[in-house]
């Protein structure tokens, strides 16, 4: 289900994510709120999904990662403090990190 955030919050979101990363893009579709990113440095594309399941708030993230341990900690980074700004803003104290399909801890 997707998650329903107010402009403040939506401009808070995407000032916490160009800290680290270019945004291209911020959609909310019917399911989730769809992040498209670039990462500069590593060249990368990096796409964020965030909603809510079973009053659980969900970030899912796919990314090229697997050979690139930098771009690995900056997408992390950024989940975390996502989750973080989330957490304190709406109900959802529950929280996963899914990254290319597998649930991480951050």
């Amino acid at each position: 289900m997707k998650i329903n955030l107010s402009e403040n919050q939506m401009a808070e979101i995407k000032r916490i994510i160009q800290k680290e990363l270019l945004i291209k893009g911020i959609v909310p579709t019917d399911d989730y709120l769809f992040i498209h990113c670039f990462s500069k440095l590593q060249k990368e594309t990096v796409y964020y999904h965030l909603f809510i399941e079973n009053d659980t708030l969900i970030l899912r993230c796919y990314a090229r990662l697997f050979d690139n341990l930098g771009l690995s900690v900056l997408v992390r980074s950024t989940a975390k403090n996502v989750f973080e700004y989330l957490e304190y803003q709406t109900v959802y104290q529950k929280t996963i990190y899914l990254e290319n399909g597998i649930e991480v801890k951050i």
